[in-house]
């Protein structure tokens, strides 16, 4: 069946039934020292997604059911979920299964939680099979720094990537939505950078940023953060920002900063649109961007940039930079240490409610 599987056409039967056979294949033995655990049927489904790949986005906090539900739940199509952390347990297994409210026939079939601490594990071949069945992979929150520690460069990170490009969901919150893009922040021991040191050094040692962990087309050129508004961290993402540019590594580098109980769902069409109770935030880079000063041990000054705030219901087009909301002027300059930001409220609606009344 795998040599029907290549031809570059297939009758749907004869596709059925080698997907099926592929999935009929025998899960390899778990490593003891493994710690997993599946809740659901304990056979894969025999299914593919439809009408993806997808990234699902969320930015910390409780996790926003309606974006599950009704936007990822469809292309997962009743198949396999496995969620991917470095500590905890079980959290989402009934999530997933039960409490999101999902129709019979959108219902997960099964979920396995796979607690991955070390390259070993990462590298086996039951997490390795686990993931290539699987419809919807979610990194959970945690540490991004132990994620790229323990999985970059294994057979989990090939994985992942495969999902990716068979159309599958991919997502995660908090640490989950850090690894996203095409560049991660990840301080790996420094301790989190905040807006008020990062702006006063883009240098400063709690500011380490690695390469991407999985290439999907919408987030090139693109660093992520999460907890966004509720920790203040515009400020530390410009610096961030600033720092690709100045250190050679992107020619042009776009944040999208999640707030916490709010996610961001890209379907294949490279179309973004918000859920939740606050707000996601992506800020551009334009024609009139310019790096006044990024060194070492000074105040970073960086202008010309836009922002947009995305609530519920609003859109971003990751394809031609478009939003259904206006872009706000963004620029900082750390030189002025007491109004280093312009607009001071970097999070406000735009435009001011002032200037829309009659």
């Amino acid at each position: 069946m795998m040599t029907e599987r290549l031809l570059p056409t297939c009758l749907t039967f004869v596709c059925v039934v080698g997907i099926a056979a592929d999935l009929a294949a025998a899960r390899p033995e778990k490593p003891e020292a493994l710690v997993t655990y599946r809740s659901g049927n304990a056979e894969d489904a025999a299914v593919a997604p439809v009408g993806g790949p997808a990234l699902l986005l969320m930015g910390g906090g409780r996790e926003v059911t309606p974006a599950f539900r009704d936007r990822a739940f469809p292309i997962l199509n009743g198949g396999d979920i496995v969620v991917l952390r470095a500590s905890g347990s079980d959290g989402y297994n009934n999530y997933f299964l039960g409490e999101i409210g999902a129709p019979p026939h959108l219902r997960p079939n099964s979920v396995e939680s796979i607690v991955l601490r070390d390259r070993e594990h990462a590298d086996s071949d039951y997490v390795v099979h686990a993931i290539d069945h699987a419809e919807m992979i979610w990194f959970a929150g945690g540490n991004q720094s132990n994620y790229l520690d323990f999985w970059s460069g294994t057979g989990t990170q090939a994985a992942v990537q495969r999902a990716w490009e068979r159309g599958a969901v991919i997502g995660g919150t908090s640490a989950g939505l850090a690894i996203a893009g095409e560049f991660v922040y990840a301080p790996m021991g420094e301790g989190s950078a905040r807006s008020e040191s990062a702006l006063r050094d883009p240098y400063d040692d709690s500011i380490q940023i690695s390469d991407a962990f999985i290439d999907t087309p919408w987030l090139k050129g693109t660093i992520t953060d999460s907890h966004y508004r509720e920790r203040d961290r515009l400020g530390r993402s410009l610096a961030f920002m600033a720092r690709l540019r100045a250190d050679g590594r992107a020619d042009r580098i776009r944040m999208i900063g999640i707030s916490e109980r709010t996610s961001l769902f890209i379907g294949p069409d490279g179309v973004g649109v918000v859920d939740g109770r606050d707000a996601a935030y992506i800020i551009d880079e334009t024609d009139a961007t310019r790096l006044e000063q990024v060194f070492p041990g000074q105040p970073l000054a960086y202008t010309g940039l836009v922002r947009w705030r995305l609530a519920e219901g609003d859109t971003f087009d990751f394809r031609t930079s478009t939003s259904s909301v206006a872009a706000m002027p963004l620029s900082v300059d750390a030189r002025r240490a007491d109004s280093p930001l312009d607009p001071a409220d970097p999070y406000q609606h735009w435009p001011p409610a002032a200037d829309t009344a009659e």
